[in-house]
């Protein structure tokens, strides 16, 4: 017996993507009655509602615009058994998606969740097949930062891996079917619950719910279209979502109380800005990979690398964490 997935899809002016979105969910090979989809629209001004409306979904209206708080709203209307945020400019690689990462579920009641991976799509931008041939869609130095999911594997099959997450330090899963009897322990009132995805492993970890599936042959097509794009990206998580909240944070890709991880940074910045030796990874995975676009791999570090520490240096909350660290020291 299939449970019921609740697949929430955060919506702002998405006409590019939604259809392909949509469409890899309605021809999923799962029952049809057993999936809920929700648009959660924040007040789209283009094509996005009237596309999302010739499938079988309910539409429903974000008045915050922005998509954490979609998540949140998706999850009070949501009534699946399982629960699924799926960016709305993402795909499912397969028809039997939905039942590759139900599976497990099913097997194995401990699993608080399943997950799978990013895959190149041909049709792509460079930049965005250069980021997909990382699992988790990571550049360079979010890769070296951070475990891998090699590292947090503690079984595995042929269908799928077992991973444990560390509370402390663990890579960061986004795109996850949880069971939402667990997200109800952790999320109190929807209301005033801020839904940051990555975190979410996390806080279910701290309760006991640490081990989640890792489903690599099901794959995700995720839209990160250019470098320019990632420029932007990258100043909004650092200005809006993580400076302004250190400490508050569940999820840290450096914890700066910790002189090893520092450490791990000023090497970090020494390798990006040497060039060579991003150079000689780039060609290695451009023949690894018999992709081109692997050649990314150098200007992606230096530039990412410098513009972060200029956004770092550059924003008035720097100066508050840094006496804040010292302080505790």
């Amino acid at each position: 017996m299939w449970p019921k997935i609740s697949i929430i899809i955060p919506t702002y002016n998405s006409e590019e993507y939604i259809k392909a979105c949509l469409e890899s969910v309605s021809k999923q090979r799962y029952p049809k009655d057993k999936i809920e989809a929700l648009i959660v629209d924040g007040g789209s001004t283009d094509k996005t509602k009237e596309i999302a409306s010739k499938y079988p979904v309910k539409i429903i209206h974000n008045p915050r615009r922005l998509a954490e708080p979609a998540k949140t709203l998706g999850y009070k209307y949501s009534t699946g058994e399982l629960f699924f945020y799926l960016d709305s400019d993402a795909e499912l690689v397969s028809r039997n998606w939905l039942s590759s990462l139900v599976n497990p579920l099913l097997k194995n009641l401990e699993l608080a969740g399943s997950f799978t991976r990013y895959y190149p799509k041909k049709s792509q931008s460079a930049f965005n097949r250069y980021l997909s041939y990382s699992p988790l869609q990571m550049w360079s130095m979010l890769s070296y930062l951070l475990p891998s999911l090699k590292s947090v594997t503690v079984w595995k099959s042929r269908e799928y891996s077992v991973i444990k997450i560390n509370p402390d330090r663990c890579p960061p899963i986004g795109l996850c079917i949880y069971r939402k009897s667990l997200l109800k322990k952790i999320i109190k009132n929807p209301d005033t619950f801020n839904y940051v995805d990555i975190a979410i492993p996390i806080q279910l970890a701290e309760i006991g719910y640490d081990k989640l599936a890792y489903v690599e042959k099901a794959g995700i097509y995720h839209q990160r279209t250019s470098l320019w794009h990632e420029f932007k990206r990258q100043k909004r998580d650092i200005k809006v979502t993580y400076l302004p909240v250190f400490g508050k944070r569940k999820f840290n890709y450096i914890n700066f109380r910790k002189p090893k991880d520092i450490l791990k940074v000023f090497f970090w910045i020494i390798y990006a800005n040497l060039l060579i030796p991003s150079l000689i990874v780039g060609i290695y995975k451009t023949i690894k990979y018999k992709d081109i676009a692997c050649l990314y791999e150098m200007p992606a570090n230096l530039f990412l690398t410098d513009y972060i520490i200029f956004l770092f240096l550059t924003d008035k909350n720097s100066l508050r964490i840094v006496n804040k660290i010292i302080s505790k020291n």
